[in-house]
This record gives C-alpha cells, structure tokens and sequence, in this order.
C-alpha cells in the first residue's frame, strides 16, 4: 500500500530531485495510474501555481512556454506535487489569456527539465470547454473514435485550481507522444506531424524545418531532421484519382484507419477535421518506412452544436458525401460569400473513387452499428458523462448535452438514407 504523502513532503522530494543530482527525473507519482487520468468516470484535481513572473509572461506571450508547478489530487486522495513544468496558453480562435478562461498545454520536459516524465508523459493538455457548451463532446467523440480502431486519445475531468483558486471544470485530453504512440503501434514512430488549418499534403507542404511550414514535428525531429516521408505522401496524394493512386495509398497510408476515419468524421459531424471544409485538426505519424496514419484531435466542436447563431438548441448538419462541405461560420469575410469549402484532398479522392467509396460508406455503417449496439451505445455514455459533469453544468449546458443526445438519432436517419442511396443494407 503507498502511504500518501504530505504537499510538503512532496514538495521536498521534487526540489531534491531537481537539485540534489538526479538530473530531470521521472516525476513522483505517490501511487497513482494513467486510468485515474484518462477513462475513469472520477474527476481529479490540478492545482497550477504560477508565479508572477510567468502570469506576466503568459499574458504577453500567449503560446510561450513558462515555469510553474503543478499537483494532482485523484478521486482516492492520492497526491503527486509539486511538479515542475512548462506551462502555456492554449487555441487558436478559442485563446484567451490567463484573466478569462483559457485552456493549457504542459510540457513535463521542458527546458531545462529534459527527460522528466509523469507517469511516462511528456505532456498533457487541459482544454476549458470554451467551445463545447455540452461538456461532453469531446469524450463521447474520441471514444467512438477509438471503438472503431482509429488511434485517438483518452479523456477525463479535472478540476483546476490556480494559486489555490478554483477556475473551472476541464476537460484532461490525452496527448499524443511517445508514450501515447507506444500503446497505440507496435513498430517504432520515425515522426509525429501535426496539421494547420486550411493546409493540406499538397506540393511545397513538405518544407520547413520541426517548427515551421504546413506540418510541423513534435516527435523524430534529432533522429531524422527531414520531411521526405510527407514528400512521399504529397506525391501520392497529387496521383489521379484511381487504381493507381489506390494501390499507393495502401502502401504510404494506413488505408483502411484513414478511411474509418473519415467515416468517424462524418458520423460526428466533425466539419473541423481532415475530411472537413477546415482541414485541421489531426496528428499525422510515420513508422520507419515511411508509413502515414492519421489521428484525430481537437474534436470539441462536433455533434451538431451551431455556435454561430443565438438561436439555443438548434441543430447543424452537413453532407458526408460531397467534396465540399460549408460549416458554421460560413458568413464570416475571409471567405468572399462562399457557401461551401473543399475539403481534405484524400477524402475528396476517395469519393471519387469507387472502391474507396465503398469501403467509406461501409465503414459509415459499422460506425453506426457500433454507436447503436446495446453494449458499447453512444447515447447511454452520452448520459453517463452528463451526470458526471451535472454539478458544474448551468441550464445551457444541461440543454445542449440534451440536444447533442437527440442530433445523435436524427444523425442516424440520415446515415440510413445516404446508405439506401447508394444500395447499402443496414
């Protein structure tokens, strides 16, 4: 039995570890697991403590990273703390500074803490909800994502105290790294990418360096400083679409997850992803031979909340089965009227193509099968995480989790009639 350990004794062992010798050490666990983190229908505490001088930096440098500390408390009282990080705000349109209600991302191994770990991480991101009024969207949506073998993180709730006062409810998304891609491939990772928005694998995508140009390198980077695996993938990417261009997709992609991703997307209405008007949001992660598979992330704005009106309650879809597709905030400017974008170029040539449009309409119907089979049913976890965030949920937030239930029933007419369409059984 681990006998839990005092914040002052904890805080002991963390300063004698950093200065005493050790280097950057495996950060104190005091006995917990990751399912305590990620999966676990408890909710955890985080205290951040973030001297001023990094409040400062934070709020001048919204995406730099700067020192704090950071404890866990799990649902059996177990504590870990204070452990030293790297600390930065997090988003792109959902950013705020430190004042409002930002999300986070920590680095274990952040500069001058090159090595350390927590549990085996080297991050962890702490997302607010901003842009999920339902609390739920997120877990509901990466489960099913990982249900239907594509590789997606875990979730769980924490509560996030800052300088010992209570912030918000958070979502605690896993993300990926080596551990993560450890537990999800059983061949070694030569690089981890991560996608912009609006970028794509088109020609010139392939340049920069780890930390510049339309793919950017969060893992391989000292092993192999170069993009010649995406330069392969652009390649076949830019092949009419056909046998030819089918048959390399099978050997640069992971074709079959690359498909069952798409129709993941779909299902869940994810206009923010690959496959959708945005481009955005997915890990892209090569084996040693050059081997792509995609990965979802950033899956809060799905199951048909429509943000851009006032309207409470209502309900977005959009077509799972055309090239181009439009997304919520289609009347903004920058986009000169448009009432449809294009959408991933891969998703664009597999429906272009018979053999890939088959297999995506099918795996379309196994996604349903999976979210309405008694056992693993998408709206009774629905409800479960519901209850679990109740206590910090106001009246909008308890009807938008009511709502997102119902889109899921009205989704599935419409992944009926799009299969009858096309001659498919269900």
């Amino acid at each position: 039995m681990v006998k839990k350990l005092t914040r002052t004794a904890l805080a002991i062992f963390a300063a004698i570890a950093l200065i005493g010798g050790f280097g950057a050490p495996s950060a104190f666990a005091g006995g917990q697991t990751l399912g305590q983190f990620y999966g676990s229908s408890k909710t955890f505490d985080v205290y951040l403590n973030i001297p001023q001088a990094s409040i400062t930096s934070l709020n001048n440098n919204l995406k730099a990273y700067t020192a704090a500390q950071m404890e866990f408390i799990t649902s059996d009282q177990q504590s870990s703390g204070p452990i030293n990080i790297g600390l930065r705000l997090k988003g792109s349109t959902s950013l705020e500074k430190l004042s409002g209600h930002p999300s986070f991302k920590i680095k274990f191994n952040w500069s001058s803490l090159k090595g350390q770990r927590f549990l085996g991480l080297k991050r962890m991101t702490l997302n607010a909800m901003t842009q999920d009024n339902s609390m739920i969207h997120e877990a509901a949506a990466y489960r099913l994502y990982n249900q239907m073998g594509v590789p997606a993180p875990r979730t769980g709730y924490a509560r996030v105290f800052i300088n010992g006062v209570f912030k918000s409810l958070y979502v605690s998304v896993e993300t990926p790294d080596e551990i993560f891609m450890e537990t999800k491939f059983a061949d070694p990772t030569q690089h981890l990418y991560e996608g912009s928005a609006f970028q794509d694998f088109l020609p010139g995508h392939d340049s920069g360096t780890d930390v510049s140009g339309a793919f950017t390198v969060d893992e391989g980077w000292p092993t192999t400083p170069n993009k010649k695996d995406l330069t392969k993938a652009i390649q076949v990417a830019s092949t009419a679409t056909g046998p030819t261009w089918w048959a390399q997709m099978n050997g640069t992609f992971d074709r079959n997850k690359l498909i069952m991703q798409f129709a993941v997307d779909n299902f869940i209405g994810n206009w923010d992803s690959y496959s959708g008007p945005i481009i955005n949001n997915y890990f892209v992660r090569s084996n040693i031979n050059g081997k792509l598979t995609l990965m979802p992330w950033g899956a809060d704005q799905t199951f048909g909340e429509n943000r851009a009106t006032p309207i409470a309650g209502d309900d977005y879809f959009f077509a799972m089965d055309t090239p181009q597709a439009a997304f919520p905030w289609m009347n903004q400017p920058q986009f000169h009227g448009a009432t449809s974008l294009p959408r991933g170029i891969l998703f664009q040539k597999c429906l272009a193509y018979k053999l890939c449009k088959t297999e995506y309409l099918n795996d379309l119907k196994a996604v349903m099968d999976k979210a309405t089979a008694p056992a693993s049913s998408l709206t009774t976890f629905m409800r479960a995480q519901s209850t679990q965030v109740r206590s910090f949920s106001t009246t909008a937030n308890i009807l938008e989790q009511t709502r997102t239930v119902n889109w899921v029933a009205k989704q599935i007419t419409k992944v009926k009639a799009l299969l009858k369409k096309n001659g498919i059984k269900y």
